[in-house]
């Protein structure tokens, strides 16, 4: 059995560009067995933080000052998915779950989760996270979406994981696909 270990640094990090104003990160990125789970154990690099449960009602045009949006592409693209999945949650959960928002939302999030389980060595979870991810992505495929161009990140996923169906597991680092936000400064 294969244990998992820490995350490492994407490649280039310095190079990412920050889409949310809040620029500071966790002291390190969650992957379970590994670390303290940051929020439930004292030892959590979030424990205590107060955390929304909901956000306020929104609209994916407002997308350029969603900050718990950019926040969570900003954590994303630095590797930090767990972290990115729980700052996307509450946007999810604001809205209804069979709503456009919600969906898409929903997808980033599942993406974040499968390449956590990439990480983590868990093929199948990966995979079954990937494909729900892809489906919800999916109807948006033909459109910029939240400053996202969909087709362009399914297709760089796809390729990225496309080894994993011959049972191969890429490693994260410089193929890792990252969120692009498009039209951010318009």
């Amino acid at each position: 059995m294969i244990l998992s270990s820490p995350i490492p640094d994407p490649p280039h990090i310095d190079a990412l560009p920050w889409y949310s104003s809040n620029r500071s990160l966790p002291s390190y990125r969650f992957v379970p067995g590994v670390h303290p789970h940051p929020i439930r154990n004292p030892l959590g690099h979030s424990y205590r933080e107060i955390r929304a449960q909901r956000h306020p009602p929104w609209l994916p045009e407002e997308w350029k000052t969603l900050e718990a949006y950019l926040r969570g592409v900003d954590l994303f693209n630095r590797f930090y998915f767990w972290e990115a999945h729980e700052g996307w949650e509450a946007l999810w959960k604001s809205h209804r779950p069979d709503a456009d928002p919600a969906r898409f939302i929903q997808g980033l999030i599942n993406l974040a989760a499968s390449l956590l389980k990439l990480h983590m060595r868990q093929l199948p979870s990966s995979l079954k996270l990937w494909r729900a991810a892809a489906g919800q992505l999916d109807p948006f495929r033909d459109q910029e979406q939240m400053g996202i161009d969909v087709d362009t990140l399914l297709r760089e996923v796809d390729h990225y994981l496309l080894p994993m169906e011959q049972g191969i597991l890429p490693e994260l680092g410089s193929g890792t696909p990252v969120i692009r936000l498009i039209h951010i400064n318009e």
